[in-house]
């Protein structure tokens, strides 16, 4: 994909395809860490985490193991695009966004069948959760068992 001139990371040109390759060929760990830093801040989102949402789901369906970053960061970019003050979706992704959406439940809820690590179930349940509509449940999904314990007051 070329990079078009509305293709943003927080104002500067950010094109998140040659990250995911790199993902691609075993550098989760680097590649994760500059998509968080690039596509997610704060509850803020832009462009390109909307161009890179379908590679991302490509990506989760080819991996033998569910990556929990990569769940989690599909689902806290879809929790962005429907917060106030992020931008919308541009027409020229919609249709691949929505389309890769509809293809990520299904890898969500097989996955989640055998899922037993905290994080990777949180994540896996965050996707389910956004993919039907209920988002602050997915915001939820993805708070720590300590953090939602917190905001209940179970322990008062």
């Amino acid at each position: 994909m070329s990079n078009p001139p509305w293709l943003s990371a927080y104002g500067d040109p950010y094109d998140p395809l040659p990250v995911i390759d790199t993902w691609r060929l075993g550098e989760a760990v680097n590649a994760a860490s500059e998509l968080w830093e690039q596509l997610y801040h704060q509850g803020m989102v832009n462009t390109a985490s909307y161009a890179a949402t379908p590679e991302l789901v490509r990506l989760i369906a080819e991996l033998q193991e569910p990556d929990w970053n990569a769940y989690a960061l599909v689902a806290t970019i879809e929790e962005g695009r429907v917060a106030d003050g992020n931008p919308p979706i541009p027409v020229a992704l919609e249709s691949s966004y929505h389309a890769a959406w509809e293809a990520l439940l299904p890898n969500a809820l097989g996955h989640l069948l055998a899922a037993r690590d905290d994080t990777i179930v949180r994540s896996l349940l965050a996707v389910v959760a956004h993919a039907k509509g209920q988002h602050s449940l997915g915001a939820l999904a993805l708070c720590t068992e300590d953090e939602r314990q917190e905001m209940l007051d179970l322990d008062a």
